[in-house]
């Protein structure tokens, strides 16, 4: 209890998360790209905002505008928040209409909005494409285009979210779609989702309390992170209901605890996402699903207890997902995760202890040391959904009692655990509580 005690008093005495030589570098060369490139930063925003306008003027009547009215009906209407467009096919739409503005053709491709073709010339990067400005303070830094929702992997039109390509103004890991400080001035939670749509969805599903924000692309990146911490308010992870919304939520976790944040996750269905959910189930879905957000920890947690073969590995992974949490949170959790996994609290206040002081003395390394476990952890859920209820279910039937497992009655037994679980319901807490209560007669399942 004294190291506990000892590790919590260190941990409230921490500074804030200071950049690594390897983040001082890159803002380092980014400044002098900065000062030396031979198109101004200035000069990009505003051919970004032309290329905005001309975007949004060719919005009404295409396929764009009808994908996005059938997603979020008309609350994006006059938004100044998302300011949506549309990229017409063709080749160089918006290369002649920015050559008109007596915008050059090497400006163009210093903005990350057109680039040269294999006959040599000058092209649209975004061609038939929803267009959804990244704004930062009013100021357009890039574009995130959403291809044709019919179009397929296999074909030719490219991946389904295209970016601006980098620029001096923009840099794909560094910047959040939706994330703006004015808009969560007046206490508004941040959500973090996997997409630009779901973002949206979020944002306008609730008026405002939630805001959605999205990396670009890409997994959570360490920069993005910080400037989701930054905020000052613990967000919520709200990714896809499918094993790579799972894992994502997972990265985002280690990423984002190190910054002294406690995030919370939503959970959603496989197959759902907070723009699908908008869709087919209305507003009040949404909302819904982010109040009823928990600790992400908690998550973790029901997976390494549910899918850790022992108790020793149960204790060790455990130990991290609770040391990594604010201090406060540490009591509450260790006697109740030492229950579920069938150990003496002390056995796991120490294990929290010694993962604890490792938090302390070296976050990054701490956080970087659990993101290398995430191909584990992968591999233990897709197991698990393949693994029949009385394969899934045999540690927690032999911690009750080791006969169960050779009943005839056991596989009915574990079928209804699975459908206990599945409706909510912590059965390894509950089947612990019953037994405690009343013994296991001759007869145990």
């Amino acid at each position: 209890m004294a190291n506990l005690n000892k590790a919590a008093m260190d941990r409230e005495l921490l500074d804030p998360l200071e950049p690594s030589d390897a983040d001082i570098a890159l803002l380092l060369g980014r400044a002098f790209e900065w000062d030396h490139a031979p198109v101004t930063g200035p000069r990009i925003l505003a051919i970004n905002e032309m290329a905005a306008k001309y975007y949004e003027r060719q919005l009404p009547g295409s396929w764009a505008h009808t994908h996005l009215i059938s997603r979020f009906g008309q609350y994006l209407a006059g938004d100044e928040r998302f300011r949506p467009g549309y990229a017409p096919a063709g080749w160089t739409n918006l290369v002649t209409h920015l050559r008109r503005c007596g915008v050059s053709d090497d400006e163009m491709l210093a903005a990350g909005l057109a680039k040269t073709a294999s006959t040599g010339r000058l092209i649209d990067r975004f061609r038939d494409r929803v267009i959804l400005p990244i704004i930062s303070n009013g100021q357009i830094l890039g574009f995130v285009g959403r291809r044709h929702p019919d179009a397929s992997d296999d074909s030719t039109t490219g991946p389904k979210y295209l970016n601006t390509a980098d620029t001096i103004v923009f840099h794909k890991g560094a910047q959040l779609f939706g994330l703006a400080a004015e808009h969560l001035a007046h206490g508004s939670i941040p959500v973090l989702v996997e997409g630009p749509m779901d973002a949206i969805a979020v944002t306008v599903a609730t008026a405002g309390a939630f805001v959605g924000v999205a990396p670009l692309g890409t997994s959570l990146t360490d920069e993005q992170a910080t400037q989701l911490a930054q905020l000052g308010v613990d967000p919520i992870v709200a990714t896809d209901g499918d094993l790579a919304g799972r894992i994502a939520a997972e990265r985002d976790y280690w990423l984002l605890t190190p910054h002294g944040r406690e995030p919370r996750f939503a959970q959603f269905e496989a197959g759902d996402d907070p723009a699908s959910l908008l869709a087919e189930s209305g507003l009040t879905a949404v909302a819904a699903a982010l109040q009823r957000a928990t600790s992400l920890a908690d998550s973790l947690l029901d997976e390494r207890i549910a899918n850790l073969p022992t108790p020793a590995e149960q204790i060790s992974e455990a130990a991290d997902v609770v040391a990594a949490q604010p201090a406060p949170s540490w009591s509450e959790t260790v006697t109740t995760t030492a229950k579920r996994i069938g150990v003496q609290p002390d056995t796991l206040r120490q294990a929290v202890a010694d993962s604890a002081r490792y938090f302390n003395i070296d976050r990054r390394r701490f956080s970087t040391d659990n993101l290398a476990k995430a191909s584990q952890v992968r591999s233990r859920i897709e197991q698990a959904a393949t693994a029949s209820p009385t394969d899934r279910r045999a540690k927690l039937a032999r911690s009750l009692d080791r006969r169960l497992v050779g009943e005839r009655d056991w596989p009915a037994t574990a079928a209804m655990f699975q459908q206990i679980q599945e409706a909510g319901h912590d059965v390894p807490a509950l089947t612990h509580q019953l037994v405690t209560h009343t013994p296991l007669s001759d007869f145990p399942a």
